[in-house]
């Protein structure tokens, strides 16, 4: 897994074009930690998150989380991948950690945050990019 840096770290070699290239090591750097995919697709899987990440303004999630992303391989159904939010002050995993599952099809959206505070559960459920931004940019613990 990569370095913990800040979200606001990550957007800016996001940015940069740090995470562009598709070899195995930048692509580690960038947050994947497990996948079930071709390595050579995770560059482009990773496009639809750095996307998302590159507009939130909230100074509380770009300041107190990392990133990391993961492309999961269910039992039943297509593979899908999510980025996962953890805090930095590890002490507050059980409280503030949360994922954001991206076309997984067993869902009820095509978005679905799931939370350590329910229980690694589905909580929110959004349609599109834009209703994500907005979740991330008022994110309440």
């Amino acid at each position: 897994m990569q370095e913990a840096i800040t979200i606001r770290e990550w957007v800016s070699k996001w940015n940069a074009g740090e995470f562009a290239a598709k070899d195995f090591e930048t692509q580690c750097k960038a947050g994947w930690y497990d996948w079930f995919c071709n390595d050579n697709s995770l560059a482009v899987r990773l496009v639809k998150f750095g996307e998302i990440l590159a507009q939130v303004k909230s100074d509380f999630i770009l300041d107190n989380y990392r990133v990391w992303f993961k492309n999961n391989c269910p039992v039943v159904g297509p593979l899908y991948d999510d980025m996962r939010f953890e805090p930095m002050d590890e002490s507050l995993r059980d409280t503030h950690y949360f994922g954001i599952a991206v076309d997984d099809e067993r869902r009820k959206a095509k978005y679905t945050v799931f939370t350590a505070r329910k229980g690694y559960n589905d909580e929110f459920y959004f349609s599109n990019a834009r209703e994500v931004v907005a979740f991330l940019n008022n994110w309440k613990v």
